[in-house]
């Protein structure tokens, strides 16, 4: 998808929870001892069910990740019936932050990584996954960059549409590296919107769950390393995962989060759309939720706990997922 379409389909799935394939609930949570709020919506998607455990594990980390796609094949990824892959909060890339289940309970997001395979899930128990929508490394083509999905063969061995994300001459919308991450050069931007509610959540789950405002270091930011088991503080996707995965590398503004997260006080700039100016959704003239506790009575069934255990298998998405979504 061209990034400057992006725009419409998260206007549709803000402004009318896609054509109703969700429930969307404002909330409106204060972080506690701070002048700001975690504000967006509670999403529920309406027919499907049990991609989390309500179950409570203490919490020691955050979690950043990519979602390597836009928000409305990000949001059904992330909420497939009884599928425990999926992460408390999506952020779209207007700055909507979705929450899927209560921060306290937990799902499946780190999968075959340091310290999760054959412990019964632990670390994805002892985390809270953050996904922003972003489409991740890009590939050159004839001038164009197109994202990961662009020509994949079906099992026929047939390419694929092609899927352009943008042109090299849209520079706002790219992140180049120098020295290639991963062996990729190319990732698509965050915005600033991302970065703004990114930092408000950060604040907020840190505070309420006293982990540290610690990141990691430098030399330890962009590589898998088991010093993340016995770190508490804010991490990302590939500090546990060692291949597969690019989240989070160099294309990434850590300066910028950490500044914000670090900030004796942090004054919100580049906003998400007021949750006042939405339309098309009976929610927005109602109260909002002003606690996680609140979300309780609306959320969905979660998947029977004594599940909680067993590995599962990881999230896969077909280009026909996200592409077919223009």
């Amino acid at each position: 998808m061209r990034h400057e379409n992006i725009i419409a389909m998260e206007e549709k799935v803000r402004n009318t929870g896609n054509g109703g394939e969700y429930t969307l609930t404002k909330i409106a949570v204060p972080v506690p001892g701070e002048d700001i709020k975690l504000e967006g919506f509670l999403c529920v998607p309406n027919g499907r069910e049990g991609y989390y455990y309500k179950v409570e594990h203490p919490k020691q980390r955050i979690v950043l990740h990519f979602t390597a796609g836009n928000i409305r094949s990000d949001l059904g990824a992330l909420t497939r019936n009884d599928y425990h892959v999926s992460v408390a909060f999506v952020i779209g890339r207007d700055g909507t932050i979705y929450q899927l289940f209560s921060s306290k309970y937990w799902s499946g997001h780190l999968g075959k990584g340091v310290g999760n395979e054959g412990t019964g899930n632990a670390e994805d128990k002892s985390s809270i996954g953050i996904e922003l929508s972003n489409y991740g490394y890009l590939s050159e083509v004839s001038g164009n960059l197109e994202t990961y999905y662009s020509r994949q063969k079906d099992k026929a061995g047939k390419p694929g549409p092609v899927d352009v994300y943008c042109s090299l001459a849209d520079t706002h919308a790219y992140k180049k590296l120098e020295t290639p991450f991963r062996n990729q050069r190319y990732y698509a931007s965050h915005t600033p919107q991302q970065y703004n509610s990114l930092i408000v959540l950060l604040r907020y789950l840190t505070t309420q769950y006293k982990i540290p405002r610690n990141f990691l270091p430098d030399q330890l930011r962009y590589v898998t390393t088991p010093e993340v088991l016995k770190f508490k503080g804010i991490v990302s996707h590939i500090n546990y995962r060692k291949d597969g995965k690019w989240d989070i590398g160099q294309a990434f503004e850590w300066e910028k989060v950490i500044k914000g997260v670090q900030a004796e006080k942090y004054i919100p700039v580049d906003a998400a759309p007021k949750l006042s100016s939405l339309r098309g959704l009976e929610s927005v003239d109602e109260d909002p939720l002003t606690s996680e506790d609140a979300l309780e009575s609306l959320l969905p069934a979660a998947k029977d706990e004594k599940y909680e255990n067993e590995d599962y298998e990881e999230l896969q998405r077909s280009a026909e997922e996200v592409i077919s979504q223009k």
